[in-house]
């Protein structure tokens, strides 16, 4: 044990920060696993309230060691709001799509939320976009309609990659509101604000679309709450000594464990459409992130 302590300790910065990617990457889609399953039984709703839910119970001993009154003042409420709500979107809209979708495809389709990012600083931030990285956004978005294919046996629809898409656009949302609380705001006083905010906005959808669960479900539930605490953890660990051109290829690794639990879980083998769908997405955005922290620098 000590022997690993000292070889840890003496790892590059990067190698690091590529192990706690990798870690998070195969960690983040056993809870779309999890919700994907249980969605056979359970409303997408349902899901996304009790995960938000769950999220903040996990926080409140966390909190609760760390001066709480001082992680609930803000001078920022509003944005708060709103970024909860672009985060109610972003979960809603992403179990559903779980429920449509195989698991990798929902995972690929996830990272067009890179692909949102631009046009949306274009709006609010007056970011003017290179020839280039226009170029890409449209390779990404055409390697969105390779994937898709209502004829074969997956069904993807357009109904159902909408429904994605619309997620990964949320997320984008939610990563620019994010990162303007991240300026005032401390990582705890962003999770507690999110956690009230959306268990509270999916408590109507969710008595709504409301079906009978059992305890087993909710256990399943709770361990998908904290499969997604860990990974978010695990990502900030891995992005926060380390170079993010370096580490960030990492995440892309999330497919791989996407396809082999959905492989073994539910059965599922993807189409050649689906595969070179899925590179032509990876490709432009990995290029647009790379371009990004050139600009950077």
């Amino acid at each position: 044990m000590k022997n690993f302590e000292k070889i840890w300790n003496n790892c590059n910065p990067n190698i690091k920060g590529f192990i706690f990617i990798l870690l998070a990457s195969a960690t983040f889609p056993i809870m779309g696993t999890i919700v994907k399953y249980l969605t056979l039984e359970l409303h997408p709703f349902q899901l996304a309230f009790f995960r938000c839910f769950f999220g903040l119970i996990i926080l409140i001993p966390i909190i609760l060691k760390n001066e709480p009154s001082k992680i609930l003042n803000t001078n920022r409420l509003k944005l708060h709001i709103i970024r909860g709500l672009f985060g109610v979107g972003a979960i809603m809209a992403g179990f559903t799509a779980l429920s449509m979708l195989p698991l990798a495809t929902a995972v690929t389709l996830g990272y067009t939320r890179i692909l949102f990012l631009v046009p949306l600083a274009i709006l609010f931030v007056g970011e003017k976009p290179a020839f280039l990285r226009v170029i890409l956004i449209i390779i990404g978005f055409l390697g969105v309609i390779l994937i898709i294919n209502p004829n074969n046996d997956s069904g993807i629809t357009y109904y159902a990659a909408i429904i994605a898409l619309i997620g990964a656009f949320f997320v984008s949302c939610v990563k620019l509101t994010v990162k303007s609380l991240t300026s005032s705001e401390s990582t705890l006083t962003i999770q507690l604000y999110y956690g009230i905010i959306s268990s509270i906005s999916l408590l109507i959808p969710c008595i709504i679309f409301w079906g009978s669960i059992s305890i087993s479900n909710l256990l399943l539930i709770f361990l998908a709450a904290i499969c997604g605490t860990i990974a978010q953890m695990l990502t900030i660990w891995g992005l926060r000594n380390s170079t993010t051109t370096v580490v960030m290829p990492a995440d892309y690794s999330r497919l791989i464990f996407a396809g082999i639990y959905g492989f073994f879980i539910f059965n599922e083998i993807p189409y050649l459409n689906e595969i070179i769908g899925s590179i032509v997405i990876i490709v432009a955005t990995m290029i647009i992130l790379l371009l990004d922290q050139i600009k950077k620098k």
